[in-house]
């Protein structure tokens, strides 16, 4: 018996003394049993051959340490769920520090880097710059489990913004305008896109998708509008509703964005300028109330005027000289606790474009954000605004040449001051310059734009983009 234990101990020399010791106990403890003559007592070794807990670590990259590793016992996969950041390199071995079940017998590793395999003395540094596998063998020499290691490396630049053709072929024939609207909560939240044929004696089409989805739309009926009448871009979902203003003032109100209806005893509304969101003021007055705000005619003069939810009108101030009503860009925002509307750029009055910021709380009296003085972007018409990544993010639209611009604009404070985006946020080389976008970002932090048009007269671009900067994605 001790002429075997000491070849035993001679073949398996690679291993660690702890194992050795829990060998010769099992064996001591087996020819104690036998010796005894206890036949009706049976002793069965524990079959768990399971890496118990894994580190990596390296002077040369100290953030190594700090990061933690997941092991799926049921897949045999080893990884860290939050990657580490661009650009970092593991071009060096690592210090690798592993517990393993005590009744493991060997660890074998094959070094996918290197090529190699070796028995494995829990000690040794690997090389992880690509993954690393370890089978563990426990001491029948028969029973295995085997683990895929791997360290996660962010592999794109964190504050690009990729994007790509989300959708195509909605509508499917050739349209002059279409704005898209989203409207209703939860599961139930919904895109509504309206059209308008090229042959505006056909009236408006419609087409719905659900927000989690975008892909498959369900084209609806309309009736109600007056065709070829009503600024396709200003239909607005305000409160339970939407709604919408034709070329002769009249507003018109839907529930279900199908079936409209004119809405009497109402004012020559000149412009639909969009939605401001209820929102609590823990300081002043409490509650903000909600207002669907307008542009109005009244004894010859254009108003700011709004309508709440429940459908009573407050009139404000004489409209700003340079106050756009058409081709307008909106946002609704909250800042400060306080709810807001925007508008940027657009015609005037007097059919002029501008390139100025202007803001509401209530819809009756606003003020122009951005500087007279300074120039944060061109005169342009049909951009689109929307907050994203903290700030607010505009696509320019069409400027006084008739041209478009895929240029990205940003704003830091609010709208104050604008900045075209770098390298990083800007749209690809493919796309298509564009303005009269509609534009929405989900809970995922995506963005979606949907059609435009290159120029004022071209018919809309029947695409869906899709974008978002990467490290937006990286939470998710």
């Amino acid at each position: 018996m001790f002429l075997l234990l000491c070849l035993y101990i001679q073949q398996t020399n690679f291993l660690m003394k702890n194992r050795i010791v829990l060998f010769i106990a099992g064996c001591c403890a087996l020819l104690l049993s036998s010796c005894l003559g206890s036949d009706d007592n049976e002793y069965e070794l524990s079959r768990d051959c399971q890496i118990l807990s894994f580190s990596l670590s390296n002077d040369s990259i100290p953030e190594l340490s700090n990061v933690v590793f997941t092991i799926d016992q049921i897949s045999g996969r080893i990884f860290n769920i939050d990657s580490m950041p661009y650009g970092t390199k593991l071009d060096e071995k690592v210090i690798c520090k592993v517990r393993l079940a005590s009744t493991v017998y060997t660890c074998q590793v094959m070094q996918e880097a290197i090529g190699d395999t070796i028995f494995w003395n829990t000690e040794d540094s690997l090389d992880f710059s690509k993954p690393v596998k370890f089978v563990n063998t426990l001491w029948d020499g028969e029973t295995t489990k085997t683990y895929l290691a791997q360290v996660n490396i962010h592999q794109v630049v964190p504050d690009s913004m990729a994007w790509g053709i989300y959708k195509e072929g909605i509508p499917a024939a050739a349209v002059k305008e279409e704005k898209v609207v989203v409207f209703g909560e939860g599961d139930n939240e919904s895109y509504y896109m309206y059209a308008q044929p090229v042959n505006a004696s056909e009236g408006y089409q419609l087409y719905r998708s659900a927000v989690s989805d975008g892909r498959n739309w369900t084209e609806l009926t309309v009736t109600g509008l007056p065709a070829g009448e009503v600024r396709l871009s200003q239909i607005t979902a305000y409160e339970d509703a939407f709604y919408a203003v034709t070329t002769k003032g009249a507003l018109y109100r839907s529930a279900d964005g199908q079936a409209w209806t004119l809405m009497e005893n109402t004012p020559v509304v000149k412009a639909l300028l969009g939605a401001i969101k209820t929102s609590d003021d823990y300081t002043i007055t409490g509650k903000q109330p909600s207002a669907l705000a307008t542009v109005v005619e009244k004894n010859g003069s254009f108003i700011y005027a709004s309508m709440d939810k429940e459908m009573e009108w407050t009139d404000g101030t004489l409209l700003n000289e340079g106050f756009p009503l058409t081709g307008f860009g909106n946002l609704s925002y909250n800042s400060m606790f306080r709810a807001r509307l925007l508008v940027v750029a657009g015609r005037d009055k007097d059919n002029k474009l501008t390139n100025a910021a202007w803001s509401t709380e209530n819809g009756q009296v606003w003020a122009m954000l951005t500087d007279e003085e300074a120039t944060p972007f061109d005169k342009q018409e049909g951009v689109a605004v929307t907050e994203y990544d903290d700030k607010f993010f505009m696509l320019s639209g069409i400027n006084e040449a008739g041209k478009a611009s895929s240029d990205i604009y940003l704003s830091r404070d609010g709208g104050v001051t604008w900045n075209v985006s770098d390298t990083l946020v800007v749209m690809p080389p493919e796309f298509k310059a564009r303005g009269f976008s509609s534009i929405y970002v989900d809970e995922n932090d995506y963005m979606y734009l949907f059609g435009g048009k290159e120029t004022n007269n071209s018919d809309v671009l029947n695409q869906i983009w899709r974008g978002r900067i990467n490290r937006l994605g990286f939470k998710h």
